[in-house]
């Protein structure tokens, strides 16, 4: 290719990237749509209230003071129930000032020290773990009036979880530095590591612990990412992670395969006709042309035009057809209204406090968007592989989920290049209870070797929000090796 044509291709890359950035600033100001998993976007004012100070641990750690850091960072009283936890901020780059926030959950149970600890990510690209926390899987739930309850089925009443707003720039998580944002998954990875390994400094109690790394939706690139790291880096660390495994829920891994199995699934779930399927299967395969001739903001510029909706300022081709918002569970077409109020519970000056964020801005996660243009229609595929033949692996999908639903992930898994690929193919499935004496079947699971794939009915994307109990039940027989065979 000549230096001209180069030059042409590189602008071309150039402008599409900015018109990216100029629609993203269009799409968050107006509340922006979520992209694989909610971004909150409110926050309220301080009203003249004390929010305190922002706490950073890195400093107290480089000078030894690790028992001084542990007091600072327990949590203050919240507004309704409380719980034993820990927050601050783990400074993962000086040279940009970029620093990751965490807010750490012990067991509830009593004689659960040596439980599992697992790392909690949210998807997005920007999307806050406080989403996890609070509207998931985490011990508090969040009522219309700003207060909080506890939570039925919290994966922390048996496990300890690590909720971290991942990469730098999401939620409460930021960076001074333009460079100091994640622009790929080896940037994700390394600064993750970087938080982990700071933290079981200061908590060394859970170091000895296994440990999970747990995420949903575009943490199906954010999970392999920090696994991967560990895996690499572990056998000559200083600071040792006893890493187990990991589970990701309804995850982007790979587009290239994934993409291709929209029109088949719209059209057999009654969301599109005939017509419509052959113009998405059309779309996606345009799509699956892009990835590999490597245009990949020209990829995701289709798949958000079709489906995403996240970034292109007018409706995506999904909501026009079908009339609805949410492409987390087909049943409902819109998102509800409670999975907002973490949002603004979070900025209350007198939470603020209590969870040591002070007066720092919660990011709604354009920024991290803009600079992972270039990595979502990439895949993870490789270190999946590897990951699949050292440790065990648990990948699930809610059955209502559309954005990435259950047949999308059957798509791409029988192409991952592990040992145990070819036993996966004709391997049997299983339904099972969460009692065996339940009238309704949880979901349905296949395993092989210590891959686990299962599949949750009656539930979405959110799949622990619409499903607790079988959720709960599927990451306690993962976790708690009880298995279900």
């Amino acid at each position: 290719m000549s230096d001209v044509n180069v030059g042409r291709l590189l602008l071309r890359e150039s402008v599409g990237v900015l018109f990216l950035w100029l629609c993203l600033d269009s799409a968050h100001s107006r509340g922006c749509s979520a992209f694989f998993c909610r971004k909150s976007h409110r926050v309220s004012g301080l009203r003249g209230a004390d929010p305190g100070s922002p706490l950073f641990l890195t400093p107290y750690l480089e000078k030894g003071a690790i028992d001084e850091a542990r007091k600072l960072s327990e949590v203050g009283d919240l507004p309704g129930a409380n719980v034993k936890s820990h927050a601050g901020y783990l400074t993962v780059n000086k040279q940009y000032n970029s620093n990751l926030y965490f807010w750490f959950f012990p067991a509830l149970m009593p004689s659960q020290e040596k439980a599992p600890v697992l790392l909690w990510l949210q998807g997005g690209p920007g999307g806050t773990s406080m989403f996890g926390l609070f509207v998931e899987h985490g011990p508090y739930v969040v009522y219309k009036n700003l207060t909080v309850g506890l939570r039925d089925y919290a994966w922390s009443a048996r496990y300890s979880v690590l909720y971290i707003d991942n990469p730098v720039g999401t939620g409460f998580s930021f960076t001074d530095d333009d460079k100091g944002f994640a622009q790929n998954q080896d940037d994700v990875g390394r600064d993750l590591y970087s938080a982990l390994t700071q933290f079981f400094q200061i908590f060394p109690e859970y170091q000895s612990n296994e440990f999970y790394a747990t995420g949903e939706s575009y943490a199906g690139k954010y999970v392999p990412a920090i696994s991967y790291y560990i895996h690499k880096n572990n056998p000559t660390a200083k600071v040792k992670i006893n890493f187990k495994g990991m589970a990701i829920g309804d995850g982007l891994c790979d587009p290239e395969m994934m993409l291709g199995g929209y029109g088949e699934f719209l059209y057999q779930t009654g969301m599109i006709d005939e017509q419509q399927k052959q113009y998405v299967v059309q779309q996606t395969d345009i799509g699956v042309e892009l990835i590999q001739q490597q245009k990949w903001v020209e990829a995701f510029q289709l798949f958000d035009r079709l489906l995403n909706g996240d970034v292109d300022p007018y409706p995506s081709f999904f909501q026009n057809a079908t009339g609805c918002t949410n492409y987390y569970n087909y049943m409902t077409c819109q998102e509800p209204e409670d999975q907002e109020y973490f949002s603004q519970f979070v900025t209350l000056p007198a939470v603020r406090r209590a969870i040591h964020v002070g007066n720092l801005t919660f990011h709604d996660g354009s920024e991290v968007e803009k600079h992972l243009l270039q990595d979502v229609m990439k895949s993870v595929k490789p270190w999946l592989g590897v990951l699949m033949d050292n440790y065990r692996v648990l990948i699930y999908s809610g059955q209502l989920d559309v954005i990435v639903a259950a047949p999308i992930t059957e798509r791409f898994l029988p192409t991952v290049n592990w040992t145990g690929a070819a036993e996966y193919k004709t391997a049997p499935r299983y339904h099972w209870k969460v009692q065996p004496s339940d009238t309704e079947v949880a979901g349905y699971v296949r395993q092989v070797r210590e891959f686990y794939q299962v599949i949750i009915r009656g539930g979405g994307h959110i799949l622990p929000y619409d499903q607790p109990a079988r959720s709960f039940d599927m990451i306690d027989r993962f976790l708690s090796t009880r298995g279900w065979i």
